[in-house]
This record gives C-alpha cells, structure tokens and sequence, in this order.
C-alpha cells in the first residue's frame, strides 16, 4: 500500500513539472518580455534659423561716435548703452546759455533786492505807485525771460542726452555699421540686432508644409554644436511662403544657442507604425554581430538579431527589426 502512494505522488509531481510554466519565463529584474509598441517615424529636413525679431539701432543725433560698445556677435540687455554719440556744438551752447543764466540771475537778485526797498518806500509815502508798479513788472519779466533760457538749456540737455543710444531689447548683435571716430547723421544705423533667445524662425522646405501643425512639438538636432537636441513646439505658421520656404515660429525649451542664419536638422513626424524596441543592455555584440539571449521552453540560446541603429536612443532603448518576436522572453547577458 505504501509503494502504491509513493508511486502515485512521484507521478503527480512529473505531471505538475510538465503542466507548470517554466519560472524563466516570468519577466524578473533580469528577463523581459518583448511587446509590441506604436512608435513616430520621423524625417530629418534641413532648415534654417532666422531671428524672431530684426531690428536696428540708430542714432537721434548728427555727431561723432566717442564710445562704441558693441561687436559683432556681441550679447546685449534691454537698456544697455552700445554706443554714444556727441554732438560738439551742444556743449558750447550749452556753455552760454549757463552764463546767460548766471546773469540773469545776478540782475533778478537786484530787481527783487529793489522792489522790497521800494514797497517799504511806498509805505512811507516817499515811493509813487507807479514806480512799484514798474518795478514789480520788471521782476516778473526778468524771472520769465530766467525761465525761458532754463528751458532753453534743458533742451540742449536732454538732446545731448539722447546721444546715448541704449538697446531697445534682450539681444544679439549680428552687425555693426560704424566704427569709433565715425561722423553719423540722425536717422542712421549703427548696429543690426537680432533675438534667438525663447522663439526662434524655422525655415523649412516647401514639401514639408503639410507636415507642420500649429501646436506640434519638434525636435531640433544642431550638427554643429555637438548634436545637442533642443525640444521646440510650433507656436504660428505664417501663411506666405518665403522664396520657397515654410515659415514658423517655434518656442525652445530653455532658450537656443545658435547663429542668425544657421542650419539646423528639424525632426518631422512623418507616419506611426509597430516596432519592437528593448533596452541596449539586452544586446551584445561578437564579431559585428548583435546577440540576444531568449528563453526557448527551458533552454537559453543565443540568437541573432538585426538593429535598425547600433546606437541607443535617448532613452537607452534599440529597435529590433528581425531574429525577435512579440512574446519572447530574453535575458540580460551575463557578466
């Protein structure tokens, strides 16, 4: 009896190990289960930068340029001054109008001085009404005519300061048209400045037009600055195509470094599909072939597969284009 139930469990416990899932397939800190999982193709489309906002600094008045601040590829702040220009006969008239103030003055002082004798005279009766009368006029027209050449130099004054020719905005300075030393006119430039910081201008070949939306985000890829991938969203598309360019503005995340006129690789979305994508670490390589360890019932063998890029993404992921299906389950290489 007892040889009977021994046999009967040895059988239960085979038939058990054969019904039982192997415990390698269960997706564990070192196996994965592969799946399917809707991916973004995207097209790189070579565009170019342009600034948001072009403007110019001129000066206000004719002069000599006695202080240049400002070069090219220069960076610049809302109020600060580029240059100065002095405008040589503001300081001599300035001059003479002082000493015109001086005298008038002088002369105002003894009017008042005058006057005040005169009304104590009057009061006394040794005074005529008529000549307090002159003399009080004679104050009120000299402290007008003070006034007016008080005027007259506080003009001068803030016309000198307007030399100062100050940035209007946060900046680059892409070109500068005069030198130190160089006579300028009203009205002329002195420096061309251009924002690339925040909203930048795409540029963008014609074909792409249907490919951009309003709201969209992109990637922008600059091959000339280490590959270095800003994320921008398209914030307005202009309705006018531009020597046959696409024109958008786009907001960057954290502001662009780049030149006015620079290319750079915009990433446009093209089409949605299924891929298979793993982690790199799941790969390894022996004599330029990629290898992935995958659980065949209890076995573990290694198969060969076929990348669409050697290269990670940013997220440490592969894409595996043959040699794995939905469902296999692989395991990290050991060592």
């Amino acid at each position: 009896m007892l040889q009977l139930i021994s046999r009967f469990i040895t059988i239960s416990t085979i038939i058990a190990a054969f019904l039982t899932p192997p415990t390698a397939n269960a997706q564990t800190d070192t196996t994965l289960v592969v799946s399917e999982e809707i991916i973004t193709d995207f097209r790189t489309v070579v565009a170019r930068l342009e600034s948001s906002d072009t403007l110019t600094a001129r000066s206000r008045l004719p002069g000599v340029i006695t202080r240049l601040n400002i070069d090219e590829g220069s960076v610049v702040k809302k109020g600060q001054v580029l240059a100065t220009v002095l405008d040589e006969s503001l300081n001599p008239q300035i001059a003479a109008l002082d000493a015109n103030i001086a005298g008038i003055e002088g002369q105002l002082t003894q009017l008042r001085q005058d006057f005040k004798r005169a009304q104590k005279l009057q009061k006394k009766g040794f005074y005529s009404t008529a000549k307090l009368d002159a003399a009080r006029t004679a104050v009120t027209v000299t402290e007008k005519q003070l006034a007016s050449v008080k005027a007259q130099r506080a003009t001068l004054t803030s016309r000198r300061s307007k030399g100062k020719i100050l940035a209007p905005t946060n900046a680059r300075v892409t070109k500068v048209s005069v030198v130190k030393g160089s006579i300028v006119l009203p009205g002329e430039i002195i420096a061309h400045l251009a924002t690339l910081e925040g909203v930048v201008r795409l540029s963008l070949p014609e074909r792409h037009a249907s490919q951009i939306k309003q709201g969209e985000s992109l990637q922008l890829l600059q091959p000339s600055r280490g590959n270095d991938i800003k994320y921008a969203t398209i914030s307005k598309i202009y309705p006018e195509l531009s020597q046959g360019s696409v024109i958008a503005d786009a907001i960057v995340q954290g502001g662009l470094e780049a030149l006015v006129g620079e290319r750079i690789d915009v990433l446009v979305p093209v089409g949605q599909r299924r891929a298979l994508r793993i982690p790199k670490v799941y790969i390894t390589t022996r004599y330029g072939i990629d290898f992935i360890r995958v659980h065949v019932g209890e076995r573990r063998i290694d198969a060969p597969v076929t990348l669409a890029n050697p290269k990670a993404d940013s997220e440490g992921f592969v894409e595996v284009l043959a040699g794995l299906h939905s469902g296999d389950v692989i395991e990290l290489p050991e060592g």
